[in-house]
């Protein structure tokens, strides 16, 4: 807008200059497309190294050259290529991981149909922040090396994934997104179950015991937690201090207190939670007493607490997980059951078989696993420690001076089973088994053995918490059909598929248009069943309508002769000048054999070389056009071969002192009975890649006002576009009149087009054609004649 000026003075107004920097697209992105034996199906992985290729895709090439084209179109200078797979019928392996009581939680299959997927194994733990409400996925795929080894690669790991629908670390739709091993689904919608949390230090409730007790913990400088419910924020709650005078006042003081912080939260169902208690096993709190836990309910949703910043007492109660108590998620019962064997909490806190009510540390000396001798565990030193004999309350420790007081005797006592059982597979490599605690669950772990082993459940000798245990679990899940036990359903064995056919092709053109913005190059590699002349034509149409070049392998002619005879079939159906083909194939070394493979992969990096090195206007073709990481070619030509098989737009490879170069640049439209413009490869090339600049550099011009200052800036930005390329050599020509022309104004876009919203922009170019053919002229220097 223009200044309107109210005061003398000298103002400034800031006006575009009208340019727009046109800025040359890549002209050397690959497209290869093509059977493998594993990877994404269907899908274009952007590679920017062949290492990147490798661990996306297999590099077998047993049944197809795909992992050879892209490795030698790296090797001679590509850098960047998109790389799909097909297959026709390719099936994805998967497994159904079951729940703790047996009924489906989670379908996992793997993320790159084949046979390889069914060598992914998963490993479910409760190692998270909160162990009864998430779980961890580890997952890894068993590949064999050429030793005929077997190692584990790709392996992820994912932590606090949850079956609650609301969650961002739901764990159907965070895995299918995340995982590059596995997607992800659930058989059917998972439904809340009651959730709490429970304090993990008992009170006594003993009427006479009850007051001192409670006073004793909540006081004036003691009594605030924060508490989330249903995901939402933290809030404090302040437990009253004052009234309470047994157990019932307890409960109904403390329910009031938090539905009255929680009441102002929008979407919080505060009126459905309830305080409860439970009452503690007479081995956790002493054989002669009487105690209870305090535990927060709610019929749906997620009940979490935490310290409050201020006078807490969330410490001292151990109210929530990471204060000693136990809290059980709405959705916990939908995850999918650990691996290995669980003594689950409810055997710990809160059962009346309490599989602690037996448990005298210092009488744990030995386990027994799967029927064997009982192994002996070492003496670790136990003094201090209480137990349930007699009178002891065994929820006390031996650590005084703990956060939580010497209150955290079960955790205590769990943590010294974990110690023997750990301490001896330490000191002894056979022994099968490891041990964590995870919160109030107690999980024994195979450490070696197949993948499906559970073996028998661990009998210790002084402690029987056989009844206490989930039935065996695997020591790994395992997609395809071979998982065994309650806790997984085989499903479907992966397959690598058949062949791929015309229809796998042209779904793969569909899929790589939606997908990718650019690429320049289409290779389409060798494999076994697919026979490539019918999809020539196909491929060289996709071509056109991407502006980019199709890079052809040769048939399997067996001479010269028989090329420059064949080669016309080539033709049929074909784009002919967005092609060309490339004769003889290459030899490469693969495990110290020699292997034949088309040129195509190879032709790509060089184009790649040549365009960064001198430009795409440069033919990629003469004795500094070598390929590399190849040992030879499948024949040799002589100059009458060549001479022969050029003129047919046959682009020869030939071996040549300075090595073996490409020796031929013509497309498909290059024949010598051919009128084309396009004869030559670096023409048609260099015409795509102005197309495709302009094309995109000129996106700004529409909607804009259809006259002259449009016009003039059109020029403007294409012309100096084109006189960088000028001066860079891409033109022929000594000045620029004689190299380009931009026309855009009246002339080329009447009234007629301006009423039809068009406008008309003109240019040309003189492109350089290659010298194939050097011609020299020698002459004798006669005597001088006198005269």
């Amino acid at each position: 807008m223009p200044i309107a000026p109210t005061y003398p003075g000298v103002y400034i107004q800031e006006v575009p200059s009208g340019v727009r920097t046109i800025v040359g697209v890549s002209t050397s992105t690959a497209l290869i497309i093509g059977r493998c034996a594993d990877g994404p199906l269907s899908t274009p992985v952007r590679c920017l190294s062949y290492s990147e290729f490798a661990a996306a895709f297999s590099e077998d090439g047993a049944l197809t050259e795909l992992p050879l084209q892209v490795r030698q179109f790296f090797l001679n200078g590509g850098t960047t290529a998109y790389v799909m797979r097909i297959a026709g019928g390719a099936v994805a392996a998967t497994v159904t991981l079951n729940r703790e009581d047996k009924s489906a939680a989670l379908l996992l299959a793997a993320a790159a149909p084949g046979i390889k997927g069914s060598q992914i194994r998963a490993l479910v733990r409760y190692d998270t922040d909160q162990p009864e409400s998430t779980f961890t996925l580890e997952l890894f795929r068993r590949d064999t090396t050429p030793a005929g080894t077997q190692v584990e690669a790709l392996g992820e790991t994912w932590r606090s994934l949850s079956m609650n629908p609301a969650s961002p670390a739901y764990a159907p739709i965070y895995l299918t997104q995340n995982s590059k091993l596995v997607t992800a689904s659930v058989p059917a919608a998972p439904t809340p179950n009651a959730a709490f949390s429970r304090a993990g230090r008992p009170i006594e409730t003993d009427n006479a015991k009850f007051p001192p007790a409670w006073n004793a913990i909540v006081t004036a400088t003691s009594n605030q937690f924060d508490i989330s419910v249903g995901g939402g924020r933290y809030v404090t709650v302040t437990v009253p201090v004052t009234g309470i005078t047994d157990e019932a006042t307890m409960k109904s003081g403390l329910a009031t207190a938090i539905k009255t912080a929680l009441a102002p939260l929008p979407g919080t169902s505060e009126t459905d939670l309830t305080v409860t208690t439970v009452a503690a096993p007479p081995s956790v709190f002493g054989a002669t007493e009487k105690a209870k836990w305090i535990q927060v309910d709610h019929p749906t949703q997620d009940v979490f607490i935490r310290p409050a910043m201020t006078n807490d007492v969330a410490v001292p109660l151990m109210l929530g997980t990471a204060q000693g108590g136990l809290e059980k998620g709405a959705y916990a019962d939908a995850r999918p059951a650990p691996t290995g064997i669980s003594v689950l909490p409810a055997a710990i806190m809160g059962s009346a078989n309490s599989a602690l009510a037996s448990l005298d540390p210092a009488a744990v000396t030995a386990v027994k696993l799967d029927g064997a001798t009982p192994v002996a565990f070492g003496t670790p030193a136990r003094t201090g420690l209480q137990t349930g004999a007699g009178n002891a309350a065994m929820y006390r420790d031996a650590f005084p001076a703990g956060r939580n007081g010497n209150n955290s005797g079960l955790q205590e006592k769990l943590a010294l089973i974990v110690s023997l059982v750990n301490d001896t597979a330490a000191a002894d490599p056979a022994f099968p088994w490891t041990a964590r605690a995870w919160g109030y669950r107690l999980n024994f772990i195979r450490r070696d053995g197949q993948d499906n082993d559970s073996g028998s459940a661990p009998d210790f000798t002084g402690w029987s918490p056989t009844g206490a245990m989930l039935d065996l679990g695997p020591r790994f899940y395992s997609l395809g059909t071979t998982g065994t036990g309650a806790y997984q359903s085989p499903g479907v064995a992966g397959d690598d598929g058949a062949a791929p056919a015309d229809a796998d092709y042209s779904a793969a053109y569909l899929a790589a248009d939606r997908e990718i913005d650019l690429f320049n190059l289409l290779v389409l590699p060798a494999a076994d069943g697919v026979t490539r002349e019918p999809l020539w034509g196909q491929a060289s149409v996709f071509c056109l309508q991407r502006r980019a070049f199709l890079v052809m392998d040769a048939p399997l002619w067996g001479s010269a002769a028989a090329a420059a005879a064949g080669v016309d079939a080539l033709r049929v159906g074909l784009v002919k000048d967005h092609a060309a083909v490339y004769y003889p194939r290459l030899t490469v070394t693969i495990a110290g054999l020699p292997v034949q493979i088309g040129a195509s992969g190879s032709i790509a990096g060089l184009m790649a070389r040549t365009d960064t090195a001198r430009g795409v206007w440069k033919s990629p073709a003469g004795t500094e056009a070598d390929i590399r990481g190849i040992s030879g070619l499948e024949r040799r030509f002589s100059d009458g071969e060549n001479g022969m098989l050029n003129p047919k737009a046959v682009n020869t490879i030939r071996i040549f002192p300075t090595g073996v170069v490409s020796w031929g640049a013509r497309t498909m439209d290059g024949d010598d009975a051919s009128p084309s413009d396009y004869k030559y490869v670096s023409i048609r090339r260099l015409a795509l890649f102005l197309e495709e600049t302009l094309y995109r550099g000129l996106r700004w011009a529409v909607f804009e006002p259809n006259d002259a200052p449009l016009w003039g800036q059109i020029r403007l930005n294409v012309g100096a576009f084109m006189h960088g390329l000028f001066t860079q050599g891409a033109f022929q020509g000594q000045k620029s009149t004689d190299a380009y022309f931009v026309r855009c104004d009246a002339e080329t876009t009447t009234q007629d087009d301006r009423n039809k919203g068009i406008v008309n922009v003109w240019v040309g170019f003189a492109p350089l054609k290659p010298a194939e053919f050097v011609v020299l002229h020698l002459q004798q220097m006669a005597g001088e004649i006198a005269v």
